[in-house]
């Protein structure tokens, strides 16, 4: 389809000059759109040199686009480990419903109260083998002085459900 250099066009019957219709401005917009806005055309230049072919495929394009993002929506996993202790730990996270596979991606973001001195020292590695459809294990090494509060996490598949 090419950019037509027409602009759309709403044909409306014509107004008759005697129409004068009362009452409120409620009354008479309602009034004028019963008699012509609702017998109105739409003209779109060059709509019909679109195929029923051409619509069918810009459909089911539309349709595979929906399915592909309604899939990576249901494949997202969120929460958070409150208090978690200081020191080296394995911290474990079971997720409420299992993703569809093990390959997903893992985002954990430590949370400070705002006065922790060395954010950047508290750091998280992942164990092998211990990343499962139904949650995953990892070891943190996290200073008092950090003052972390929270560890926030979140996966998401990056396949297909």
């Amino acid at each position: 389809m090419q950019n037509q250099a027409s602009p759309v066009e709403i044909l409306s019957p014509t107004i008759p000059s005697n129409w004068c219709p009362t009452g409120s401005w409620s009354d008479v917009f309602n009034n004028y759109q019963t008699l012509f806005l609702n017998n109105s055309t739409v003209n779109i230049p060059g709509l019909g040199l679109v195929t029923p072919d051409q619509i069918a495929t810009i459909n089911q394009n539309i349709q595979n686009l929906q399915n592909e993002y309604a899939a990576l929506a249901v494949n997202v996993r969120s929460g958070s480990i409150a208090s978690p202790a200081t020191g080296a730990r394995t911290q474990t996270v079971t997720f409420s419903s299992a993703m569809p596979t093990s390959n997903y991606i893992i985002n954990i973001v430590f949370v400070n109260d705002g006065t922790g001195t060395s954010a950047p020292a508290a750091y998280w590695s992942l164990g092998t083998g211990s990343k499962t459809t139904t949650g995953f294990s990892f070891n943190t090494n996290i200073a008092a002085a950090d003052k972390i509060i929270s560890l926030d996490w979140t996966v998401q598949s990056i396949t297909s459900s």
